[in-house]
């Protein structure tokens, strides 16, 4: 990672600027990119809501994130663990093959 990762920006969502953001891995111009997200899916949120409450909105918008990254963990523990499962299954096979194998 550079240091330009570490580039801290001013982003504005709702009309309230945040300052001094940055996270490890990502650069200013995704955090910006981000921001955008987040504010497109706050306006979402307000039309499907019908509500203008920004904390509640910006509440919904952390909700709708914290569900996505949750899904993406849970789906990527699952296929570690399908994977690991048929992983032993291959070793099970090949410890059997290899018993059964007439040795000298």
């Amino acid at each position: 990672m550079n240091a330009a990762d570490k580039e801290p920006v001013s982003i504005i969502v709702r009309r309230i600027e945040i300052d001094d953001v940055w996270f490890d891995g990502i650069g200013p111009l995704e955090v910006k990119a981000i921001a955008r997200d987040v504010e497109m899916r706050i306006e979402k949120l307000s039309r499907e809501k019908n509500t203008f409450d920004t904390f509640k909105l910006l509440l919904h918008a952390a909700m709708y994130y914290a569900a996505q990254a949750y899904g993406k963990t849970n789906s990527a523990g699952n296929k570690t663990k399908e994977d690991n499962k048929q992983l032993d299954a291959a070793i099970d096979k090949l410890t059997h093959a290899l018993n059964s194998l007439p040795l000298k």
